[in-house]
């Protein structure tokens, strides 16, 4: 039966349509060394199943016009790439076929009339591919790699704050009364080079740089030096000289195992994480909130060093296993009173065992815990920690949390004892050129709210306690409990940009009764692209 001009018309329009969307390769398309010749079944097609998008179409071109060949194997590979030379002829083939077998002379001519109709639009569809093609050769030609993404996270912070009576420094010695703090700004800048050169590695370069600039918190040394992080902003105290802040190579040796290693890097980029508390571009401000003190010492993790990691996800189900080993002073041969190389003080070894999922309608509630056990030796004391790291989501409000009990021991000579910083020790707690056993603890817990005014946001606050210890007190030396508070909103301008209130208060600071109460407040600006 003759075919109507319409039918052949549709028919070829609709053979150029599949042609230039699924890449295929007709009976005259190849060499004939290649070809397996005709087929008259799509079946005998082996990679080319029912549930392929173009199955139908595949189907109507094999078995209706009998234009289709497949490889020597008997494939159809599909999803290849096909070059213009491959389009030209797979269009040639399929167009005789529909001329020798269905098309009279009527319908040619009226095919005829309609290309001439048309030329003007097919020209200009020409000139617009002629364009987007050198348009993309220009953009290889001048693209920065072909392996590595650059990324930018900055932000800046004006700050202000002040105590009501006075706060007293044992490490530097200094009593701040009230009034005294003035008015900072605060800048951190992270660009961060990912490099994957088979897509399942990846080598990570960040280079950092701020203004050193300090917040009230940090004016009194909480927080700054020690074990404990105990509550000054994470981006405070950056250098305003361009320093290596990452140097990290992760690989897969199968689907299920990333191994990571690396000269710089950071306990805190493999172990600890949490949705809601981690990042101090986009979350909590104070370095307390976003990491345990005790599982993440923040003697090792403020500077980072060199180590390995570890990170199973055994069929990528809800269980993930972690390990992380990193050494502060691995690049010292000597010259380090704690020890220092790749195996001396100050280092941590840390497990954590993850348990998460989701669930709910479109699995919007999820629910995470991390067991974490942490053996290290910071500037003269070495611990065993055990913690727990908890978050829940439910619609848009969230809660989290984190606590950590540690079997400690503390070196000094009977006056000092470097590691704890800021949180003094009475000098007869430690005898001379001997050791102290105690115990420690640390909790913070908080809530969070998203999307409120607009989507992207987040509403969140958080209560916790840095060192919770069983020394011995004195008067105004380790006789109370420091206690942090901090609230946020970051409100979303774009994308890219981010502006964030902050307020923050300390009680009891440095674990002193004397110190009266700390208050900050912040205005951060996060820009990311």
């Amino acid at each position: 039966m003759q075919k109507s001009p319409t039918t052949v018309i549709v028919g070829a329009l609709g053979i150029n349509v599949l042609l230039l969307n699924s890449a295929v390769v007709a009976q005259h398309s190849l060499p004939a060394s290649a070809n397996i010749g005709q087929v008259t079944s799509v079946s005998q097609l082996a990679d080319v199943r029912p549930t392929d998008w173009a199955y139908q179409a595949l189907a109507s071109l094999v078995e209706r016009y009998g234009c289709i060949a497949g490889y020597p194997d008997g494939t159809f590979r599909g999803n290849r790439a096909l070059t213009r030379f491959e389009m030209a002829a797979a269009l040639n083939a399929c167009l005789d076929v529909v001329s020798d077998r269905f098309a009279t002379k009527e319908d040619l001519a009226t095919l005829q009339r309609l290309s001439e109709e048309f030329a003007a639009e097919l020209a200009t569809l020409r000139g617009r591919v002629d364009n987007l093609e050198a348009r993309t050769a220009n953009l290889e030609a001048t693209q920065f790699s072909t392996t590595t993404k650059l990324s930018v996270d900055a932000v800046m912070a004006f700050q202000a704050g002040g105590n009501t009576r006075q706060v007293f420094d044992p490490v530097s010695g200094t009593t701040f009364t009230g009034g005294s703090y003035n008015p900072t700004v605060i800048s951190k800048v992270e660009i961060n080079l990912n490099t994957s050169f088979r897509g399942t590695d990846l080598l990570t370069t960040t280079l950092e740089v701020g203004n050193n600039g300090l917040d009230t918190f940090g004016a009194t040394g909480i927080g700054t030096d020690g074990l404990i992080a105990g509550g000054s902003v994470d981006y405070s105290g950056v250098e305003s000289r361009v320093e290596l802040s990452r140097l990290f190579y992760s690989f897969k040796p199968t689907e299920d195992l990333t191994i990571g290693v690396g000269p710089q890097f950071y306990p805190s980029d493999i172990v600890d994480a949490n949705s809601y508390a981690n990042d101090s571009f986009t979350d909590f401000s104070s370095n307390f909130f976003i990491n345990n003190p005790l599982i993440v010492p923040y003697a090792v993790n403020d500077p980072g060093g060199a180590g390995v990691s570890i990170e199973w996800n055994p069929g990528g189900g809800f269980f993930t296993l972690r390990g992380v080993y990193v050494a502060a002073q691995a690049s010292a041969p000597s010259g380090v009173p704690t020890g220092g190389g790749l195996f001396g003080d100050p280092y941590q070894g840390t497990v954590e065992l993850e348990f998460a999922r989701a669930f709910g309608a479109n699995e919007r509630n999820n629910f995470a815990v991390r067991l974490q056990y942490t053996n290290s030796s910071s500037l003269n004391i070495s611990q065993n920690a055990g913690g727990v790291n908890v978050e829940l989501t439910l619609g848009k409000f969230g809660l989290f949390g984190r606590y950590a009990y540690s079997d400690m021991k503390l070196y000094g000579d009977g006056a000092t004892v470097d590691g704890l910083g800021s949180f003094a020790v009475a000098p007869e707690v430690i005898p001379a050129g001997g050791r102290v056993n105690t115990t420690a603890q640390t909790w913070m817990a908080g809530l969070a709210y998203r999307d409120l005014l607009t989507a992207g946001s987040l509403l969140a606050a958080a209560v916790g306690q840095p060192f919770i210890n069983s020394l011995a007190s004195a008067p105004g030396i380790n006789d109370s409990t420091q206690t942090n508070y901090e609230l946020f909103f970051r409100y979303p301008l774009s994308d890219n940009i981010s502006i964030t209130p902050v307020f923050m208060a300390i009680t009891n600071a440095n674990n002193s009764s004397t110190n009266s109460p700390i208050f900050q407040g912040l205005i951060r600006t996060t820009f990311s692209f």
